[in-house]
């Protein structure tokens, strides 16, 4: 019985914990973001997203680069990406497939949430920029740029995995 009621507990302590969220330490800025809830949403588009990117040699979020960006850059990095996101690359993606329209627009809400908490960050200065992570985001948007804005979108939004797994790496409990 005590064992059974453990259990319980700890599926419902799990549970809660991905409902909930983790809190994100970004340098000085801290927030939570429910990037277990973006990955499931990112999943079910994600097969679609790789077949349909006809630009497998061009790479936009380079996991290696993001992992070198210092802590206190990370809030800016974000910030920059997320908004890249939202006003780029979710309003230029256009698709025949409803649950690809549904999902990429719950991603967008998603990410709109999380600027919502940034501007906090921004606000109390937690969240400035260098000029080496402005130029970071600057070879993103000009790579995006170079590329046919549905290609280039489909491209993003295939990339989102790369985005996820650098996000779970600033989780703290």
């Amino acid at each position: 019985m005590k064992t059974c009621l453990l259990f319980v507990c700890t599926v419902m302590v799990g549970l809660w914990g991905s409902a909930t969220g983790r809190r994100l330490h970004l340098g000085a800025c801290s927030l939570t973001v429910h990037t277990h809830e973006l990955r499931h949403h990112f999943q079910q588009i994600r097969h679609s997203m790789l077949t349909e990117d006809s630009h497998k040699g061009v790479r936009l979020l380079r996991p290696d680069t993001m992992k070198n960006l210092q802590a206190t850059e990370s809030c800016c990095f974000l910030k920059q990406v997320l908004r890249f996101y939202i006003e780029k690359v979710f309003n230029s993606y256009t698709s025949s497939h409803s649950l690809h329209r549904r999902t990429t627009s719950v991603l967008a809400n998603s990410f709109l949430s999380i600027t919502k908490d940034l501007r906090a960050c921004q606000t109390q200065m937690h969240c400035q920029c260098s000029q080496e992570t402005n130029l970071m985001f600057d070879a993103i948007q000009t790579s995006y740029d170079m590329l046919e804005m549905g290609a280039a979108s489909v491209k993003a939004i295939g990339e989102l995995d790369s985005l996820l797994e650098w996000l779970e790496g600033f989780h703290s409990n």
